[in-house]
């Protein structure tokens, strides 16, 4: 992490945020496939709407529904993310980092680990009835050296544990940085 904290007066009318956390990159190949899975499986387990962290901090006003995030991939770098805006920044990206930390002693709950599972399998069938997601999923693929109609086996596959083991390794305080656009005073 270059800079663990950014801060920035704009005219704004409440504070914007990013929280993120750099990931380490993924070789090419069906790793990197894997990769992609596991990471968006992580922040739907992490932050999702159908997450219960999602649910409290929408429930304390310290999120709406402008609040979202994911895993990104590029060449020789990955980084998982979440913002939007908030009251208490800080707050929630200290509640995101205390999630994480559950999640890698605890697991995820089995029954939210199965839904969003199924959700993210049958975003990704569904993509197969989009010409340009198609497209872009084979343009990646060849780029990153994976055959992308191979997800059925990545997912089946895929285990609470190897979410818990993303988490480890990725979703740490010493990977974490926090940008805040806050309103500027008069």
């Amino acid at each position: 992490v270059a800079r663990r904290e950014t801060r920035l007066a704009m005219e704004v009318s409440s504070p914007q945020f990013l929280t993120g956390f750099k990931c380490r990159p993924v070789p090419e190949g069906e790793e990197r496939l894997r990769a992609m899975v596991l990471g968006d499986l992580a922040c739907d387990l992490l932050f999702g709407e159908s997450s219960p962290l999602y649910q409290r901090l929408y429930a304390q006003g310290l999120i709406n529904a402008s609040f979202g995030g994911e895993f990104e991939m590029i060449p020789g770098a990955a980084f998982l993310y979440a913002g939007g805006e908030s009251k208490d920044p800080r707050a929630v990206a200290a509640a995101i980092q205390e999630e994480a930390d559950r999640l890698v002693r605890e697991g995820p709950d089995a029954g939210l680990f199965q839904q969003v599972l199924r959700a993210n399998f049958g975003s990704n069938l569904r993509g197969l009835n989009s010409f340009e997601n198609i497209a872009v999923s084979l343009t990646e693929g060849c780029l990153g050296g994976y055959d992308p109609f191979r997800f059925p086996q990545v997912f089946a596959s895929v285990t609470p544990e190897d979410v818990r083991a993303f988490l480890r390794e990725n979703v740490t305080a010493d990977r974490a940085v926090l940008s805040e656009i806050v309103p500027k005073e008069d």
